[in-house]
């Protein structure tokens, strides 16, 4: 696919991701979801239902946002969605921190998940930097 100038230019990963099932960022999102899921369900009973309902919902709405920047072809758009998936990420790690002070979770889970909420934040950051690049341009020259 040609880029255009009106269209954003994909970091050096995405030249490389020939579609989303090659994007990192959604990889490590969509390993982290699949992580939290399966710890909700080990601890799932009836009286923490919400917590985990609420743990898995955020863990699975930061990889599709993730999934829907992609798919989007403007920096703008992208922006505006891969922020929308940052905001998932830290909605994750509050329902992290609230499942373990409830002990929900262990110490070692807690870490553990943190660390990938951590990781895949990292991944995204980075786009969104690129993307912020792409965008300083354009908005210099009054066209956002």
């Amino acid at each position: 696919m040609q880029w255009s100038r009106s269209l954003a230019r994909p970091p050096p990963s995405y030249a490389m991701a020939a579609n989303i099932r090659d994007l990192k960022v959604w990889q490590e999102a969509v390993a982290l979801g699949a992580e939290v899921v399966r710890c909700a369900k080990q601890g799932a009973r009836r009286e923490t239902k919400v917590v985990t309902d609420q743990l898995m919902l955020c863990a699975l709405a930061a990889a599709s946002t993730i999934a829907d920047g992609y798919g989007r072809y403007t920096a703008p758009e992208q922006r505006q969605l891969y922020r929308s998936a940052k905001r998932e990420l830290l909605r994750l790690e509050t329902q992290l921190a609230i499942a373990r002070q409830a002990d929900l979770i262990t110490a070692q889970t807690h870490a553990d998940l943190s660390s990938r909420v951590q990781s895949v934040g990292r991944l995204l950051g980075g786009y969104l930097v690129y993307l912020e690049r792409q965008l300083a341009p354009e908005v210099a020259n009054g066209k956002n």
